[in-house]
């Protein structure tokens, strides 16, 4: 299909004739049956675009706070009441189409709650107000912005508004956050199926110093754009079960819904090399909890019916906006940067993963969850405090060589050289009876040696390798003897 619309996502459907998942999930309570959905698990039948779900009518929200995880639960068990900034200083974009003309009243409502401090938002038209409102992207909306701010309660958050869906209007809301705007993330929680002309629009995701942020979609084992941008973060979904008493993750699988996969047309990009094990890209690249069962309140009002109340809502892109929630609380500290977060996040990851994410190992989405990255859930929940700690560096090779050497009773270090070479490199050497000391060793033995970077400011990497230092053959000469 040469021309892609984006128009009626969500009440409409899914692009291409793909299930809908801009929409936020919603159940009624934690029982196995929702007890409302938009297209969810229902393929191609009630989605193609144009045909209005008109069975799908949202239910009266209700007048007390639903249950599922409130802000202060969510925070303590991905660790983000552990980070020491807020976001103060940054600001947060939330790209939608049609908005919610009562959003800062359902949002001041949310705030009083859960006990978060007041803000008055920010709107944004970029291509004229809407002409008419939308009871899917009011809740969408909501969920947005009234996370993002849970996640980030001193980022500034600014609601980007597109007139409608169309793929025209959303992408210009989306350069209008990133430059007029000058956002410290975008968040977009909308999509629709690949298609092989999407590269062409990379070039909206591509502002210095901006993050881009996506959903990756809520129809699971699917690839879809904008999420597989290389320029974009790709968030997947988990379900999270948290134990308010311990205040800890007791178990988070891969929610079965989550979008994820291998792209059909974007080459494999180099920050994936050694992550992904084939030649395209691969979403998503993280994952959150996203799986209704286990999803967050949500107070909103039905723009239909004007009435106003809580709701449960889960799916990828309660994800998304919450992930950009983070990285705007690591660039209010001070630790972002020009790098692409793809870039900075895999790289970091290669060196310090199980530091980073909460690795997500059991369930599927149609692929299954694995050690490491997979198609399910990426490279994993975060951990938040030490995402936020990340520093924005760039990767540098180390290469050590000369790992096989004799003694002869001088120290034996390896050749250590380091590309850029700005990055500097020192190592550092060791075994069970032997450092780890900068010294190189002076007896004959096996030895750890490892590389790491020096300008540790600027730069990222480390290499191991093995020295082996073998004992010298003893030489023996006689001389002034005879034998008969």
């Amino acid at each position: 299909m040469k021309t892609l619309f984006l128009t009626l996502l969500l009440l409409a459907g899914w692009l291409h004739a793909a299930p809908a998942w801009g929409v936020p999930r919603k159940s009624g309570n934690m029982k196995p049956l929702l007890a409302w959905k938009y297209g969810w698990r229902d393929g191609k039948k009630a989605n193609t675009i144009g045909r209005v779900q008109a069975n799908d009518v949202p239910p009266t929200p209700s007048v007390t706070v639903t249950p599922g995880y409130a802000p202060s639960q969510v925070a303590q068990a991905y660790g983000f009441d552990q980070i020491a900034g807020d976001g103060t200083g940054t600001i947060i974009a939330v790209v939608v189409a049609y908005g919610s003309p009562t959003l800062q009243s359902d949002f001041d409502t949310f705030c009083t709650n859960f006990s978060l401090p007041a803000q008055t938002l920010s709107f944004y038209y970029p291509s004229g107000t809407p002409s008419t409102n939308s009871t899917s992207w009011a809740l969408e909306t909501c969920l947005d912005v009234e996370w993002a701010h849970a996640m980030a309660p001193g980022a500034t958050i600014a609601v980007v508004v597109a007139p409608d869906a169309t793929r025209a209007n959303l992408l210009a809301a989306v350069r209008y956050a990133a430059r007029t705007v000058k956002a410290t993330v975008v968040s977009m929680s909308w999509g629709g199926s690949e298609y092989s002309t999407e590269s062409i629009y990379d070039s909206y995701f591509t502002t210095t110093g901006v993050t881009f942020v996506a959903a990756a979609g809520d129809t699971g084992g699917t690839v879809n754009w904008p999420g597989v941008s290389s320029n974009v973060l790709s968030v997947g979904g988990t379900s999270l079960m948290y134990d308010s008493g311990s205040g800890s993750i007791t178990s988070e699988t891969a929610w079965s819904s989550g979008g994820g996969g291998s792209s059909a047309y974007v080459s494999i990009p180099s920050y994936q090399n050694g992550w992904a094990t084939n030649s395209k890209r691969c979403t998503p690249d993280v994952s959150y909890n996203a799986d209704p069962y286990t999803g967050v309140p949500v107070y909103y009002t039905d723009p239909s019916t004007g009435t106003g109340g809580w709701g449960l809502f889960g799916g990828t892109s309660s994800g998304a906006p919450q992930w950009a929630a983070l990285l705007a609380r690591r660039a209010g500290m001070g630790n972002s940067g020009p790098n692409p977060i793809n870039r900075v996040m895999y790289t970091n990851a290669s060196s310090n993963y199980a530091g980073l994410f909460n690795d997500i190992t059991s369930g599927n989405n149609g692929f299954s969850a694995g050690s490491g990255y997979d198609l399910a859930t990426g490279l994993g929940s975060p951990k938040a405090q030490a995402v936020a700690a990340i520093l924005d560096r760039n990767a540098a090779t180390i290469t050590l060589s000369n790992t096989n050497q004799t003694y002869n009773g001088s120290a034996k270090a390896v050749t250590a050289s380091v590309s850029p070479t700005a990055a500097g490199v020192k190592v550092t050497y060791s075994n069970a009876n032997y450092g780890p000391t900068t010294n190189a060793p002076t007896n004959a033995g096996s030895y750890t040696a490892v590389g790491s970077i020096t300008n540790t400011g600027s730069y990222i990497g480390s290499s191991t390798a093995t020295l082996t230092i073998a004992q010298a053959a003893a030489t023996i000469s006689f001389s002034g003897t005879n034998a008969t």
